[in-house]
This record gives structure tokens, C-alpha cells and sequence, in this order.
């Protein structure tokens, strides 16, 4: 039967076959809150359906710690420490700051939303953004899968050494300093993470068809910026698409965005898309990344520091 290991925590599940053939299809999460199993953007996009997507209960199927699976799947996912690398961390998000020194062993020092050691609530960052931890004699800085990516130094990166010096850390719209030291700090310790933080994509999904059977019938569609530079403007949305960016028919003053970041365009069938242009920080349609995705009355696409709305008007 095969072994399912989480990412984040590192718990193992021993997944009978006639299970796991219907694992890409279905939804499957973790005891801490950690998607396994099944696409996200697939349950919005099959929100018409909802009702339809299926949600495997993993519990049965976990594997304690001492019986972990056969010797060569016992790998540990990082090397394991050499000895304790302190760090001194300097945060500045849009209403938190954080001047702490850090001293990392055998657990990772996280940065993020909700649930993590650096909490930056307000710099739209994922719930858990990126993490800080020892391999070896290294410290190593790595991105979770975050939606707007880790930066480092102005290098976005999936997973990087911590060098001696101060670096940049740039997640979401928080700046980040990070020099390690020989000074001793605050110990890192595991941290749990509230499930109830994680959000539930099918209810979410159900919320949007709902709001949407109920909207009445429209003639033409607009894009409503209800956050950002450019907040309470109209741009309504013409036959060839409307381009959002530093440049583009939409201007926004925004270091976080491309100068072509995102376009809205109807398809060929006269279906809304918004479809990413090759963006540094993505673009994100209810929270989910947007490359070519289908867009409904009511539905909110995120880029840099921006939030729009579409909505239909008469």
C-alpha cells in the first residue's frame, strides 16, 4: 500500500490501493490542516458540482511515528542538524513589527498568517508563508508553496542558504532582515496550527454558487477595484479585455505588480477569463492562483497589494 507522507509536519498515512486510485480526485487533508491530496483550483472549478466532490477521511490510515514504514522511506526530508544556528530578525509589515533573535535547532523557525512564530497578519502572506531551518551547518530559508512567493535578496526563490551578512526576505508586502549571529535567542519550538484557519475550499465554493444563483441577470460586466490605488474605480470591460498593471489600459501605481500583470478578457464562448501575464508575484482569483481561469459575477482577483471585483450591471 503506499505511503503518503505530510510536507509540513511529517505525519505518514499507509493508504490502501483501492483508496488511493481515487486520491487525485478527491480532497485529503492532514490532522494539522495540511492539503495532501486533490487540486484546490479543481474544486472551484467544479463549483457547479459541489456536491459532487468527495472527501477522504485519512485518520484510519496513519502510521505512528515508531512504525514508520520500511527502512528506506524512514529518510528524514531535510539533513538533520549539525548544532543550533541563532539568527537575529527584523520584521516590518503594514501594522506589525518584530526585532527578536531566534536560536533554531531541530524544529523550523515559521514565518506566515496564522499559526507560525513571525505572525504578519496584515502583509497579505499565506497562512504559512515560508520557513527558516538548520540542515546541516546551514541555515536554509525555503517557500511553502506560498501565493505570492519568497523573495530573497530580490531573487525569488523555492528554497535557499542563509549566508553570513544581513539578507532581504520579502514575503507578500512584509520586509524582512535576517542576519545570523553567535548570540543566543528565543528558542524555536514546534507550533501548532488551528485547523479552523484552514480554509475549506468546498464551503467556500458553495458560498460562491450561491451568491451567484442569486444575482439577477446582467447586460455587460465591470472590473471594481475595492482595494488598492485605484480603490472605488469602474473599468468596464470591453470586447477585446481590459490589461492591469503598472502599464496596460488599467494603471495601477504598485511596486508589486508587473507592468502587464493580468488580463480579463471574454473568451470565445463570451465567458470572462482572467488570465496571468507572466507576473513576478502571480495573479489570484479567490485566494487560489489564477493562470487561465473562469471568472464569475462576484468572484475577487488579488495581485500585488490590489483587489478587484467583477460585477455585472444592467
Amino acid at each position: 500500500m503506499p505511503l503518503i507522507r505530510c510536507p509540513k509536519c511529517g505525519q505518514a498515512y499507509d493508504v490502501p490501493g483501492v483508496v488511493a486510485v481515487r486520491l487525485q480526485s478527491s480532497i485529503a487533508t492532514c490532522h494539522c490542516g495540511e492539503w495532501l491530496s486533490g487540486s484546490k483550483a479543481a474544486v472551484l472549478a467544479r463549483v457547479l458540482d459541489v456536491d459532487q466532490i468527495r472527501e477522504i477521511d485519512m485518520k484510519p490510515y496513519r502510521v505512528d511515528a515508531s512504525a514508520d514504514a520500511a527502512p528506506s522511506e524512514k529518510r528524514e526530508l531535510r539533513e538533520a542538524p549539525a548544532r543550533a544556528r541563532s539568527v537575529h530578525i527584523i520584521a516590518r509589515g503594514a501594522k506589525e513589527s518584530l526585532d527578536t533573535i531566534f536560536t533554531i535547532f531541530e524544529h523550523p523557525l515559521w514565518f506566515g498568517r496564522k499559526g507560525c512564530h513571525v505572525e504578519l497578519s496584515e502583509a497579505e502572506l499565506s497562512i504559512r508563508h515560508c520557513s527558516l531551518f538548520v540542515s546541516g551547518e546551514n541555515l536554509v530559508i525555503r517557500d511553502a508553496d506560498s501565493h505570492m512567493g519568497t523573495f530573497l535578496d530580490g531573487q525569488q526563490i523555492d528554497e535557499a542558504v542563509i549566508d553570513d551578512g544581513t539578507h532581504l526576505l520579502r514575503i507578500g508586502s512584509a520586509l524582512i532582515s535576517i542576519e545570523p549571529t553567535e548570540l543566543s535567542g528565543v528558542p524555536v519550538h514546534p507550533i501548532a496550527l488551528d485547523p479552523s484557519a484552514v480554509t475549506d475550499e468546498s464551503e467556500l465554493a458553495k458560498k460562491l454558487r450561491s451568491s451567484r444563483t442569486t444575482q439577477p441577470a446582467a447586460t455587460r460586466a465591470v472590473l471594481v477595484c475595492i482595494e488598492g490605488p485605484l480603490k472605488g474605480q469602474e473599468f468596464e470591460i470591453p470586447p477585446t479585455g481590459l490589461v492591469v498593471g503598472r502599464e496596460g489600459h488599467v494603471r495601477v501605481p504598485d511596486e508589486f505588480l508587473s507592468r502587464r500583470h493580468f488580463e480579463v478578457v471574454r473568451d470565445e464562448h463570451g465567458t470572462i477569463r482572467v488570465r496571468d501575464l507572466g507576473s513576478r508575484n502571480g495573479t489570484f482569483l479567490n485566494t487560489l492562483p489564477a493562470k487561465n481561469t473562469k471568472v464569475h459575477q462576484g468572484d475577487e482577483i488579488t495581485a500585488g497589494m490590489n483587489r478587484f471585483r467583477i460585477e455585472n450591471r444592467v
